[in-house]
């Protein structure tokens, strides 16, 4: 928000920095003298303009157009009410308020253009002028020329919405002329001036922070790196970026830079990871109940190939072996033999919130997973080779901590399970379930390999309706520690 202190020649007041940019706009309802006769045509001329302009990201206001309607009686007067300008700012995230008025006069249409920022108060510009003709051509084609003057008067190019590190990206307009390996400077608001009769904003002084240069590009975003700190103020979200124009080396340079600093790897990531697990089977058979359980020693492969930008696949392969020694119950055998192995293969979506795989990522995948659980033979308490396979569903996080570390997050699990007992102990299962979690932190040692560690618990259970009543198989606490490699 902004504090106006009124002044002699020119209002000054501190800015609190809006959190919308004034480069996401929205066209609020043209009004006219006519009941709409002509406004409704030319606000489709202008919206249609603005769609295709690339000063601003456009937010149509068509979900609060049965609110506008309400009071299209008083329509014009309703929309010069700070209070509502504010709501419909807070409602659609614009930093620019749209307004047009139509007055119908004998020899013509005046027109009138105000702007209004996000608090519905500050007027950032405002035209008017009488046109010898009421054609919705020369009226629309009027206020989009205004508007380009406007464009050219906001103070930055972007603002920070993001930051990680010595990383921010950058919120721009649709097809926005911004281009890999551009320069661009970091700047705060520090004061606005106000024209003290026409109450309109007509300059702001600002600080420069920091200077750095864009280094990927998405549809409506962008991502720069911050070179040189020129303040000892950390930057904050909401600070404006103000591009360098772009020398005819940038451009030569900018498809080198842009293969230099591309997305870590261009076809995909493949980990290896050596692991140690606390692992455990239990099961109740007709001579009582059984516990095993012991330490495991093992590998994991996991590899993801990048499809398109969004779509993957992705592969996991384990296996650990080791010995499970009687925890309670009476099993005939004290300590037996075990190998738990994990195929999966799948395939899925990356949502990429902020557009960029350096920023948070979500993957949401379906295919196919299996658990083999080899114990020593052992018909008395219920040990053999049992697989639990399926349909798997899963989910995974990738967040960013700082720029060397991540946190991922991983969760999938086989919804209807098969059950298949290799010695025959226990038959059909009458139920049956398996659920893998992990968690862990990544960090950055170098642009195409990360060093990993994380913690797996799996759990995979069945049940019977025989005298082998149900036996339960689990890593309970399994240590990976490897690294993956971007390729």
């Amino acid at each position: 928000m902004k504090i106006i202190l009124i002044g002699l020649l020119f209002i000054v007041s501190l800015n609190l920095k809006a959190q919308s940019s004034m480069r996401r706009c929205t066209l609020l309802p043209v009004t006219d003298s006519v009941g709409g006769a002509i406004g409704y045509k030319v606000f489709e001329e202008i919206e249609i303009g603005l769609k295709r302009s690339n000063w601003c990201t456009y937010v149509s206001n068509s979900g609060l157009i049965g609110v506008f309607t309400k009071y299209r009686d008083n329509l014009q007067q309703y929309l010069k009410q700070k209070e509502v300008l504010k709501v419909v700012s807070e409602k659609l995230k614009v930093g620019s308020l749209i307004r047009v008025n139509l007055i119908n006069e004998i020899n013509g249409v005046e027109v009138q253009l105000e702007i209004n920022g996000e608090n519905g108060e500050d007027l950032y510009f405002s035209e008017k002028t009488l046109l010898a003709t009421d054609e919705i051509g020369a009226i629309s084609q009027t206020v989009m020329n205004w508007l380009d003057v406007y464009a050219k008067t906001i103070p930055y190019d972007a603002k920070i919405n993001g930051i990680l590190g010595d990383q921010i990206t950058l919120d721009v307009g649709k097809g926005y002329p911004i281009h890999v390996a551009q320069s661009f400077v970091v700047k705060r608001a520090t004061k606005i001036k106000t024209h003290p009769l026409l109450k309109k904003i007509v300059d702001w002084d600002s600080e420069v922070l920091a200077e750095g240069k864009v280094f990927n590009i998405s549809e409506n975003q962008a991502l720069g790196m911050v070179k040189l700190y020129k303040s000892d103020k950390k930057l904050v979200v909401g600070d404006w970026v103000r591009l360098q124009a772009l020398k005819q080396e940038d451009f030569e340079k900018s498809e080198t830079e842009e293969k230099k600093i591309e997305e870590p790897g261009t076809l995909g990531v493949a980990s290896l990871a050596l692991t140690t697990s606390s692992s455990s089977v239990d099961d109740t058979t007709p001579t009582g109940s059984n516990r095993m359980s012991g330490y495991l020693m093992g590998f994991e492969f996991k590899g993801e190939a990048w499809l398109t930008r969004q779509y993957f696949g992705k592969l996991e392969l384990a296996r650990s072996i080791g010995k499970l020694s009687k925890a309670s119950g009476s099993p005939t055998k004290s300590s037996i033999n075990a190998t738990y192995g994990k195929f999966k293969l799948a395939g899925g979506y990356k949502y990429l919130p902020i557009g960029f795989f350096y920023g948070p990522q979500i993957d949401v995948y379906v295919g196919y997973g299996s658990f083999l659980f080899d114990l020593d033979y052992s018909a008395a308490d219920g040990f053999g080779q049992t697989t639990i396979a399926g349909l798997l569903l899963g989910v995974t996080a990738n967040v960013p901590i700082n720029r060397e570390y991540r946190f991922m997050v991983q969760a999938d699990f086989i919804p209807f399970p098969s059950f298949k007992d290799a010695d025959s102990n226990y038959g059909s299962a009458s139920s049956s379930s398996a659920i893998d979690l992990e968690v862990g932190l990544k960090y950055q040692y170098t642009p195409r390999m990360t060093l990993d560690g994380t913690v797996e618990t799996l759990a995979a259970k069945a049940k019977f309706n025989s005298g082998y009543k149900e036996i339960s198989l689990h890593d309970n606490f399994k240590l990976k520690f490897g690294a993956s490699f971007s390729y």
